[in-house]
């Protein structure tokens, strides 16, 4: 995306509503997935000169809140936004407005957040991530086994956690030996439920059949 200085955002499209309506009607309950707003400004262009993109996080939060009221009001009970740009270093800035952008968003009447982040590991964003008010985090264990000890240690007693156990990218190899310990570390810490066994990141690269 561009950016430019005192942009105004609006919903252009209700694909997000329409495909959670058409699988519940199928008797699915799918959890929609929306990219998250400080990795969508981080990854924009400003096309104004000294513009930081992170500034505009004010004028685009009201849209977020737009659309999780809308899933919720359709049935949607969680919604995943991914956040990967928590696997990168980050400036205080973009920590600040991780903070502000889910204390705004994670209210009572929307849908619970399930934080998602892959291809590499939490590092020294750990303590952020788990602090954030969401109600689930998920984790790429695929690409960062390593994580998975300071997430458990450092995971709050109300969070539920994701963990991508399975290469999302490439499903069709995996040593289950080596996956289950995963899971039977994580099932002893956490308990069954509060735990989701999960895909290390969207299948979207792997074909339909």
């Amino acid at each position: 995306p561009e950016f430019h200085a005192g942009q105004r955002f609006r919903l252009s499209t209700s694909k997000a509503v329409d495909e959670f309506r058409e699988a519940l009607r199928l008797g699915i309950s799918t959890r929609p997935v929306l990219v998250g707003p400080v990795t969508f400004l981080t990854l924009g262009k400003p096309k104004d000169d000294g513009l930081e993109p992170l500034s505009l996080l004010d004028a685009v939060l009201p849209v977020y809140a737009e659309l999780l009221a809308a899933l919720k009001a359709e049935g949607a009970e969680w919604v995943q936004i991914d956040e990967p740009i928590l696997a990168l270093d980050l400036s205080d800035a973009q920590r600040q407005a991780l903070r502000r952008a889910y204390t705004a968003l994670a209210t009572p009447g929307a849908p619970r957040i399930m934080l998602a982040t892959y291809f590499e590991g939490l590092l020294d964003n750990t303590e952020l991530a788990v602090a954030l008010p969401v109600a689930g985090l998920h984790i790429d264990l695929v690409r960062a086994p390593q994580q998975l000890a300071p997430v458990l240690k450092a995971l709050p007693l109300d969070k539920t956690l994701s963990i991508g156990v399975i290469d999302g990218r490439n499903i069709w190899r995996a040593d289950l030996d080596a996956r289950l310990e995963f899971v039977a570390r994580a099932w002893d810490s956490v308990g069954p439920d509060r735990l989701e066994i999960a895909p290390s990141c969207s299948l979207l690269h792997s074909p339909v059949d």
